[in-house]
């Protein structure tokens, strides 16, 4: 679309010279046209959009430095700060809208950067992720990385993908909550199987170990054995 038929439609659907996001967006969506996402892509920024049609003396209703002001100000009635909860503190408050936010620093990432809070916003993704675990473990029979990830595309939670995004890996995520089903072997419990074994065994060699705890179902699982190739290699 030619940018004269973006400008007369912006014009069209500005009100009394004030276009914000979401009365263009209303309008859009009856009228048609580039969508709110795709004049951001092209412009850059919806106050590059306002100046394209020369409504760039519309005024906000808070400044940047307001609006950053009143972030800390959510951030420390909150004890959090995510897109979430400050949409619901702000709508209590008469304090600047999620979207005012968003328009004003491009993003809500960038504003919490801005205001020195993108450390507290890491903190909350993190308690999210060991609230859906717990949640998840209490729920699902088997509870593993495939079972899980089911559960959260399904209830909407973090996905496997953050997890280990965030904790680096599944197992790690389950160590550091407490929910690794693995359990811990001390040095004696390994001599005790290395020297069971080597009764039974005509050979006692790595591979040897793991064919003989399987077949005697000791509870001995991958862990145990692979301390124990260490100790035959």
């Amino acid at each position: 679309m030619e940018e004269k038929q973006v400008i007369h439609q912006l014009r069209t659907a500005a009100d009394d010279g004030r276009l914000t996001i979401h009365m263009y967006q209303q309008w859009q969506q009856a009228n048609g046209g580039p969508t709110v996402l795709e004049l951001l892509e092209v412009y850059g920024s919806w106050a590059n959009v306002l100046r394209l049609v020369g409504f760039e003396n519309q005024m906000p209703r808070f400044t940047k430095s307001e609006m950053l002001r009143t972030l800390r100000r959510a951030a420390k009635d909150l004890g959090s700060i995510s897109s979430a909860d400050y949409r619901k503190w702000a709508h209590d408050h008469d304090a600047p809208t999620l979207t005012e936010v968003v328009i004003q620093f491009g993003s809500w990432k960038v504003a919490l950067i801005e205001a020195d809070l993108l450390g507290m916003m890491a903190k909350d993704q993190k308690i999210e992720i060991i609230q859906a675990l717990l949640d998840a473990s209490d729920e699902i029979e088997p509870f593993n990385s495939t079972t899980y990830a089911k559960w959260a595309k399904a209830n909407q939670r973090p996905s496997i993908t953050k997890v280990v995004r965030r904790f680096g890996s599944w197992t790690q995520a389950l160590e550091e909550i407490g929910l690794s089903t693995r359990k811990a072997f001390t040095e004696q419990d390994i001599l005790s199987a290395l020297k069971e074994a080597s009764e039974d065994l005509a050979v006692l060699s790595p591979w040897g170990y793991e064919i003989w705890q399987k077949k005697t179902g000791k509870d001995r699982r991958l862990k145990i054995s692979n301390r124990c190739s260490v100790l035959l290699t």
